[in-house]
């Protein structure tokens, strides 16, 4: 049985919820291996088995970020930030991946009201998503843009943004 076209709309949210399932289950996956190496740390550790092509451990093999790049289309947030770490994806098929993580000084609600006008003037279409206003997810050309925030314990700091960047094809 043949399935309808999806409307614009609803394939960039599918793509969007797609994309968030993906970051969670490794996300997951990393907190679990860690706790796992913290409780067993005079074990004799191996690498777990896993069944999937080697391509995919190629494909989804990450680099990490000393320094900021550029996001495309992106404005830089011009308050007060300190880059914390950075993560690419430089041989993910399906298109340009990038998530980086900085300390603001300006509180939550400055750093969204920031990036909410920032990118309409940089003509990105908001979502209506996340009702706790702590998400922020803006779409052009295919291209997905979300910045979470949460309260940061650095001192002088108040807010973590963590930008991630995912844009289609190559």
């Amino acid at each position: 049985m043949a399935l309808p076209l999806l409307s614009g709309s609803l394939k960039v949210k599918t793509m969007i919820v797609r994309t968030a399932r993906v970051l969670c289950l490794a996300l997951m996956a990393s907190t679990a291996s860690a706790a796992i190496a913290d409780t067993n740390s005079n074990a004799k550790t191996s690498a777990p088995r896993v069944f999937r092509p080697v391509t995919a451990d190629r494909e989804y093999a990450c680099e990490n970020l000393t320094q900021p790049v550029e996001i495309p289309g992106v404005p830089m947030f011009t308050g007060k930030a300190k880059f914390l770490s950075g993560l690419r994806y430089p041989n993910d098929r399906s298109g340009y991946r990038i998530g980086l993580t900085y300390a603001a000084t300006e509180d939550e609600g400055q750093v969204m009201d920031w990036y909410r006008s920032a990118l309409g003037t940089y003509s990105w279409k908001l979502l209506p998503f996340a009702p706790d206003g702590k998400t922020l997810t803006a779409v052009k050309d295919g291209n997905t843009f979300t910045v979470r925030i949460s309260p940061n314990r650095i001192p002088g700091y108040r807010t973590v943004m963590v930008l991630s960047f995912k844009a289609v094809g190559r």
